[in-house]
Order: C-alpha cells, then sequence, then structure tokens
C-alpha cells in the first residue's frame, strides 16, 4: 500500500511538474494542447557516448539532444537483451510479471488484455506509429494492439550486409543470415537499414505534424547490434590504433573472467561465436578484438548521423515546442571486457543503458542526474508528463521529480535480473541483481524450488573487487565469501529478499512458445 502510494504521489507531482512547463513554454502552445511523444531506441547501445564521458565516441548528434534533456547517467535495464528490455519498457511490467524472459515469449500469452504504453495513447486519441526494432527485431514479437496503423520493422532492401561477398566468405554452417561480423561499404548511408529507416522516419514525422491528433512515434534503430556493418566513412571517423590490442602482458586481468564469479553469471548462449572467423568459445584474438570494437563504434556513429537526421526535422518542423523525447538504449553492451562479449548478464556494463528524456520548458536542460533509474519508470512517466490516466499495472514510478530536480532520489537500488538457459518457456535458474549506490548483490536460484545456487557481491568503490576501464566500470573479483564483505553481504541479501518480497510475483508459462535449436540474440 505504501509503494502503490508513494507511485500515485509522484505520478501527480510529474503531472503537475509537467502542465506547469507547458505553461511556461513557447506562447504558441494553447492550455489544453497534449504534447507529441518521440520515442527513439538504440540497439544493442550501451553509453559509449561522449555525452556520457566516452572519449572515444563520436556521437555529436545524440550528444545535442543530451544538451537540451535530462540526462540520465545511472540508468538500468531489467534484462540485459533486446525482447525482455524492451517488453519492460512497453508493459511497464517486470519480465517475471510477463513472462518475457526470452525474445521469443510474448506478454500477451500470460496478460492478453494488457495495455502497452503506445496502446494507452492510441487509446487516448493519439497516432501511433511503430517503426524499425521497437517490440523486436522478430514480426512474431510485435504488438498489432499498440499502433494505430501496421508497424513497420524492415522493408524489402533493409538488411544488414550491403557486399555480397560479406556473407558468401561466411561459408557453411553459420546461422542463416549471419556471415562476417563487420562490414565497411564504401556506399551511402541508405545502403544499410538505419540509413532506409531515417529516411522513413522522417517522412512519418513530416506527415505526422500536418494531422490534427497528436501522434506518439517510436523508432527504433537495427545499429549498433551485431554484425557491425556501417559505411567506410563513419570506420574513417576513427584511428584503428584507438581499438588496438589492450595491455594483455601488463595487466594480467585483461581478458580474463572475473574472478570467483559462478559460471552461470555468464551467458549459455554465444551470440559473437554464430558469425564467420569467430571462434566457438569467442576467445579471439587480440587483432580481432579491436576490429570488432572499431566495428562497434563506427555503427554508433553511424547511427548517430542517422538520429541527427530526424532531429534535423523535428527542429525545422518546430516540433520541440510540444514533444516530448525519448532516446535510450535497450541494455548495455560488452566488448571483451572480462573476458565477455555482447549482454546476457547482469554484471555492471550489460545492465547499465543510456537515457535521456527531453521535455519541452523542463527546468535546467542539461543538467544530468546520478539518481538511480530502472526501466518501468518510463511507462508512469511518459503516460504522466501526457496527462494520461495510468493503468493498475505498473511495476515503476515516474520521473517526473527527477525531470523538475536532476538531484531528487526515487531508488535506493533497482533491480536487473537473467535467466538460464535462455530459451523460450520457464527459466531453470533466475538471477536477481540489485544494484546501489556502490554496491551489487547478484543471487542465483533454482527457479523451481527458490534455493540459492550462487551469490555475488561486487563493491564499485574498491579496485580490488571493480577496475575502472575509462568510464566503464568492470566486475574483477567477486567479494561474496571474503571475511570483511560479510556485513554488507548480510544487508544486501536482506535488501533483496524485502525487494522479491514486494515487487516480485513470477508468473508461470503453461503454454510456452517451442523451443528452437539456434537461440538468437
Amino acid at each position: 500500500m505504501f509503494i502503490r502510494r508513494s507511485i500515485l504521489l509522484s505520478e501527480l507531482l510529474s503531472f503537475a511538474i509537467f502542465s506547469g512547463l507547458l505553461t511556461t513554454a513557447t506562447s504558441s502552445v494553447l492550455a489544453g494542447d497534449r504534447p507529441n511523444v518521440l520515442m527513439i531506441m538504440v540497439d544493442d547501445l550501451r553509453p559509449s557516448l561522449g555525452c556520457y564521458g566516452d572519449p572515444i565516441a563520436k556521437s555529436p548528434s545524440i550528444d545535442r539532444l543530451a544538451a537540451s534533456s535530462r540526462l540520465f547517467r545511472r540508468a538500468y535495464c531489467h534484462q540485459s537483451v533486446c525482447g525482455p528490455s524492451r517488453a519492460s519498457i512497453l508493459t511497464g511490467r517486470l519480465p517475471d510479471h510477463t513472462g518475457v524472459w526470452h525474445n521469443r515469449n510474448r506478454f500477451r500469452s500470460v496478460i492478453p488484455d494488457l495495455v502497452t504504453l503506445p496502446q494507452l495513447f492510441k487509446n487516448s486519441g493519439y497516432t501511433t506509429i511503430g517503426l524499425g526494432k521497437v517490440f523486436s527485431g522478430d514480426r512474431r514479437e510485435d504488438d498489432a494492439d499498440s499502433w494505430s496503423r501496421p508497424s513497420t520493422l524492415r522493408l524489402p532492401g533493409w538488411k544488414n550486409y550491403a557486399i555480397a561477398k560479406t556473407i558468401e566468405s561466411a561459408g557453411e554452417g553459420r546461422p542463416e543470415g549471419k556471415g562476417n561480423p563487420t562490414e565497411k561499404g564504401d556506399l551511402p548511408d541508405d545502403a544499410y537499414a538505419d540509413g532506409r529507416l531515417a529516411d522513413l522516419a522522417v517522412d512519418s514525422l513530416r506527415s505526422l505534424a500536418t494531422e490534427p491528433q497528436p501522434f506518439f512515434l517510436a523508432v527504433g534503430f537495427f545499429k549498433p547490434h551485431l554484425p557491425f556493418c556501417a559505411p567506410k566513412k563513419y570506420w574513417d571517423l576513427y584511428d584503428a590504433a584507438s581499438f588496438a590490442p589492450r595491455a594483455e602482458a601488463s595487466d594480467p586481468l585483461e581478458g580474463r573472467r572475473t574472478d570467483g564469479a559462478p559460471d552461470v553469471a555468464y551467458p549459455d548462449h554465444l551470440e559473437l561465436a554464430g558469425y564467420a572467423s569467430i571462434p566457438e568459445d569467442e576467445r579471439v584474438s587480440p587483432q580481432q578484438a579491436g576490429e570488432l570494437r572499431h566495428g562497434y563504434y563506427a555503427c554508433i556513429s553511424y547511427t548517430d548521423a542517422q538520429v541527427g537526421k530526424l532531429l534535423d526535422a523535428f527542429d525545422q518542423l518546430r516540433l520541440g515546442r510540444n514533444t516530448i523525447v525519448i532516446l535510450l538504449g535497450d541494455h548495455g553492451y560488452s566488448l571483451g571486457e572480462a573476458g565477455h562479449w555482447c549482454k546476457d548478464t547482469n554484471f555492471e556494463i550489460d545492465t547499465h543503458v543510456p537515457l535521456m528524456i527531453r521535455v519541452p520548458g523542463m527546468t535546467q536542460p542539461g543538467v544530468p542526474t546520478d539518481s538511480l533509474v530502472e526501466y518501468v519508470d518510463l511507462y508512469p512517466t511518459i503516460a504522466s508528463l501526457a496527462g494520461l490516466p495510468l493503468p493498475d499495472h505498473l511495476d515503476g514510478q515516474s520521473l517526473g521529480p527527477i525531470l523538475n530536480d536532476p538531484a531528487a532520489k526515487l531508488h535506493e537500488h533497482v533491480l536487473s535480473q537473467f535467466s538460464r538457459p535462455f530459451a523460450a518457456g520457464n527459466p531453470k535458474v533466475m538471477g536477481y541483481s540489485i544494484r546501489t549506490d556502490a554496491h551489487r548483490y547478484t543471487r542465483w536460484i533454482d527457479w523451481r524450488d527458490r534455493s540459492v545456487l550462487a551469490e555475488e557481491l561486487y563493491d564499485y568503490g574498491s579496485p580490488t573487487s571493480v577496475r575502472q576501464d575509462g568510464p566503464w566500470l568492470v566486475e574483477r573479483l567477486n567479494l561474496i565469501d571474503k571475511p570483511q564483505a560479510r556485513p554488507l553481504r548480510d544487508e544486501l541479501r536482506i535488501r533483496l529478499d524485502q525487494t522479491l518480497q514486494d515487487r516480485v510475483r513470477p508468473v508461470t508459462l503453461n503454454d510456452p512458445s517451442p523451443r528452437r535449436k539456434k537461440n538468437r540474440p
């Protein structure tokens, strides 16, 4: 009851905040106008952006948006893989409440009448449009009830590879559609999918701006998801030496898994290994690692340029006076840190996400916040800002107080999780992880009897436990069995117990989706 009352108070506060912001914004905004929403989702984007302090990244368009937004420096996803993370964002529910622990699981199989975030706007008279990867990269996981018009995932010709020989060189035995992990064609932006998506998004934005109804437009860019394919000019933005092999000789921890972390902490399927020339155990050579990192950053800059096209059109149409803008990455991403590639863990780099929200007339735009937030907070935030009535099922809190004051705090800790095996249906093992200001505690349990299988504890202020790698925090030593960490361990055990008791009511899938031989992320 106390938690729900707090949520209601924050919702009322956030609506009052935004109402005030609208009335102090440009005088051409009428008192009764309903704000538009532009949600930009970027696939597999960790906070490798200039606005997050990455010294290498070249991301001028997203940095420009951040300068007029509230940038959340400590935002976290609930499950570090595409489908489950997006489901939590768009349903406002934790993975355990929708059963979406895998990309093939569908929330409507568990809650058929759930009202998604875009659906709430549609039901309130908005035109809702989904372009690109919004709910999922697979048409089967899209949600028709959310959109005023059929969504567009991909159109003919939107492919990962623009050079035929890239796939041909992959050889046999690779999953369908997977060739080399990188490609740098000397080609225009629209040779790849994100360039064409940007063009479509700009056209859609121009059309929506002429319609009398307010709009909710979600645009989901595909990169920097593997394969790291982008026009050559974006590769050329970077000096390849910036991605040279790291100092393995001088740092014995480089490339090695986190000391004391249980095996279950690492993925049971290897995404990178599905690509040509990559070893099955993903133990790539230093030269391969450099090429992959280079490709990831090239894709960030490529997609940043596409975001820039959309933002330029947004400015030309003068939509900033009455449009809420959200940009986010669906989860974090590892580039070989601590011997791990891609995502699918509860570690910091995989769960830490970029998030920025721009509200017309907001106070202190461009001032970031260090308040801990989680992705189920987005649904009540966006709906409240638009003055829409909230459904009862939401698991998060409105971020309205932080939009008004970057120093405001809502959470003492945030919750993430990951299931094993990564397969459709019910899990066998679940790892729950809470992130506090300075620590992370993770517990792996048997799904059927809830017995504890393994635990992890990391201190982000201790160089023994966690290494600072530029802007990144990389777990190096699990402290769970260290005598000096016992008081902290016991405190965080209680915290997680209370969190699971107060917030989590796991569902069981009675009719799980068919399992696949290959589980693609």
